[in-house]
């Protein structure tokens, strides 16, 4: 499913077209009448693409999609709008519009070449996400192998895991915790990134109760990668989501840390950005835990359970 913003003046015409982009049956749309409004909703949610008309009060399309990318988003943007000025065009392409449909004609031939438009543009930025994400987790595995190989402690070994994951691969915060074997209770030992405090909200348990039914806990317990897509609608979260999202955690994954045979805990990793966890890149990361995994059988020394400062 595509979710696409589709921003104009007109409320008559963007129930139009909402109608007709929704026909299609792939896509859903939100409409909002201005684009300081449309910032807000795209702030705070998750679209694939961005559908604008260009001119509007208080800010036209050219003014939005130079705010948009001047908050580094890289959404597809498309200007549909009845202005046909090639000086427009240019501008509106010159500032990183992907395309540029003109109004006009039969509405269904019109709404049809949109619906084109926005799955190949929502289509690339998925395809060119994807090869960015996996070249992410290649450098953070390869740089977490080294350290395998020169890291002789495992508390060592846990924090640089942690320091790769967000300096390599550009998460936005990762922990790992151990189970204590006397209580159950799941102790950060090692983070990274953009926690501030998150980690001393956390009471987690691999027991099998409310406070071990989050991604965590179930992990551990069922010896398994949990992800999390969208932190924002995930029930798993539960009395931590608004947390997440004040600190911009989209997206999650737990993945189950072993010691031999015996599973000790689990490393957390957070992304800016719903939707980040795929097949494939779930196979990397699976593939990252389970050589910490193996470098921590090797070594004798333990980190304790005990909370620490991250």
């Amino acid at each position: 499913m595509i979710s696409a913003l589709y921003v104009d003046d007109e409320p008559a015409l963007l129930e139009i077209g909402r109608i007709f982009l929704e026909q299609a049956g792939d896509i859903r749309v939100d409409t909002v009448n201005s684009a300081p409004e449309a910032l807000k909703k795209i702030r705070s949610g998750s679209y694939d693409v961005v559908i604008s008309d260009f001119q509007m009060p208080v800010m036209d399309g050219i003014a939005f999609l130079r705010a948009l990318r001047a908050e580094n988003s890289l959404l597809p943007f498309i200007i549909f709008t009845g202005k046909g000025r090639e000086d427009v065009v240019i501008e509106a392409l010159n500032c990183g519009a992907d395309h540029y449909i003109q109004k006009g004609g039969a509405p269904k031939a019109q709404f049809a070449e949109l619906t084109h438009t926005i799955r190949r543009a929502v289509e690339r930025k998925r395809a060119n996400d994807t090869i960015l994400h996996l070249n992410r987790i290649y450098s953070v595995l390869s740089r977490t192998n080294k350290a395998v190989i020169q890291i002789r402690t495992k508390r060592e070994l846990l924090s640089e895991a942690c320091r790769i994951a967000v300096e390599e691969g550009k998460f936005l915060m990762a922990w790992i915790g151990i189970v204590d074997p006397a209580t159950k209770k799941v102790n950060p030992v090692a983070a990274c990134g953009y926690e501030e405090g998150y980690l001393s909200k956390l009471s987690i348990t691999a027991d099998n109760v409310p406070q071990g039914m989050g991604l965590t806990g179930l992990a551990i317990r069922e010896g398994r990668p949990m992800i999390c897509n969208d932190i924002l609608s995930d029930p798993r979260m539960g009395k931590y989501r608004d947390e997440a999202i004040r600190r911009g955690y989209r997206s999650s994954v737990a993945l189950p840390l072993r010691n031999g045979t015996a599973i000790v805990g689990a490393m957390r990793i957070y992304a800016d950005e719903p939707g980040f966890f795929n097949d494939k890149e779930l196979e990397l990361l699976q593939e990252l835990v389970e050589d910490i995994s193996f470098a921590l059988g090797l070594m004798n020394d333990a980190p304790d359970a005990r909370p620490t400062d991250p």
